[in-house]
């Protein structure tokens, strides 16, 4: 009789992925739009004991902390090794350091405002990440399910974890409620309340709708690539909630009810309605033209405004969300950059999966 051998398992490098990610958006949200850069004033102090009044509102506040738990959260879990009380301490140090320098380079910007508040705030978001972590050591029986059923559901290994961080990222972006769902355009006339619609353009109304069926198509092929071949059904109609429960939160967090309409215009149903046909048929191809097939309707589906024979009547794709406001402005860039680069990654990982061609028939 023979015993088999176990596969020693080797440790996730999600958190590593995912804090890398989390921690270059967390930079672009808080010096974009980059420019221009301005030394302060040289009688001035330090920004740290400036004394300025501290202008803010609680959304602001609640948006500060929130912003750094998950990368206090991330971080504290990179230790393969680590007491529960040095996690909580690394994450709060790493959102610390990365506060103050955000606010350092804020403090050159005159279109910003480097705060004491904030960066007070940013750290007690990174504490709350760091003691999240803590507890998750202290339970060993989470981590254990939660380990489970990532080796369950996705693709094992790096490529899996990149894979998982590369999807989160999309749900980020799609969570910007003013584009519908499983699209990348932004219709100007949601943005501004009470404006009256045009009238319906059936060449517009056709652009968009493709627009969303090769969004949808492509998350699907990247989602049935990514998770294993069981769970492919149950993957994309998690996604489909996980984007539609985002775009819920942040509307009621910006209290804008406007853009709710473009959630699920006619356009976008019917993108959706043909994407889920495109995405059946695409299933009986072979493996190998998944891929192929998966990056080729990703990166169309951002090329498609540019590609049309009248680019400047097809609504504004990559646009701002048209509102200025403080932490908002920063959440529309970061969405704007997703949007733009997203596919790319998407498309370099595609390229790495193909070097894996019996994933999928492992069950």
């Amino acid at each position: 009789m023979t015993t088999a051998t176990a596969t020693p398992r080797r440790p996730s490098r999600l958190p590593h992925v995912l804090a890398v990610l989390y921690a270059l958006a967390v930079v672009y949200a808080s010096l974009t739009p980059f420019g221009p850069w301005l030394a302060p004033p040289a009688q001035g102090s330090f920004w740290l004991w400036s004394g300025r009044p501290y202008r803010s509102t609680h959304f602001d506040l609640l948006v500060n902390v929130a912003a750094y738990v998950p990368l206090g959260l991330f971080v504290a879990l990179l230790p393969r090794r680590a007491a529960p009380a040095r996690r909580a301490v690394l994450g709060t140090l790493a959102g610390a350091v990365l506060a103050f320098a955000m606010e350092t380079a804020q403090a050159w910007l005159p279109t910003r405002d480097a705060s004491v508040y904030d960066l007070a705030s940013n750290t007690a978001g990174a504490a709350l990440g760091g003691l999240g972590a803590a507890w998750l050591v202290r339970h060993p029986g989470v981590r254990a399910r939660i380990a489970a059923w990532r080796t369950q559901w996705f693709l094992p290994g790096t490529l899996g974890d990149v894979g998982i961080a590369l999807m989160a990222l999309w749900l980020v972006a799609q969570c910007n409620p003013a584009i519908g769902l499983f699209a990348i355009s932004w219709d100007p006339a949601l943005a501004i309340p009470g404006t009256p619609p045009d009238a319906p353009d059936v060449a517009l109304t056709f652009v968009d709708a493709l627009e969303s069926a090769l969004q949808f198509a492509g998350m699907g092929l990247f989602v049935l690539l990514l998770v294993r071949a069981r769970a492919g059904a149950t993957a994309i109609g998690l996604l489909i909630i996980a984007a539609l429960a985002g775009k819920s939160v942040t509307t009621l967090a910006m209290l804008r009810p406007a853009p709710s309409a473009s959630w699920l215009r006619p356009d976008v149903a019917l993108g959706i309605a043909l994407g889920a046909v495109l995405l059946l048929g695409l299933l009986r191809l072979p493996r190998a033209a998944r891929i192929v097939g998966c990056a080729v309707l990703l990166l169309l589906s951002v090329a498609l405004p540019a590609l049309v024979a009248d680019p400047a009547s097809v609504r504004i794709p990559l646009t701002l969300f048209n509102w200025r406001y403080g932490q908002l402005l920063n959440f529309n860039g970061l969405t704007h950059t997703v949007l733009l680069v997203w596919p790319l990654g998407a498309a370099a990982w595609l390229f790495a999966l193909a070097g894996r061609p019996r994933w999928g028939a492992l069950e």
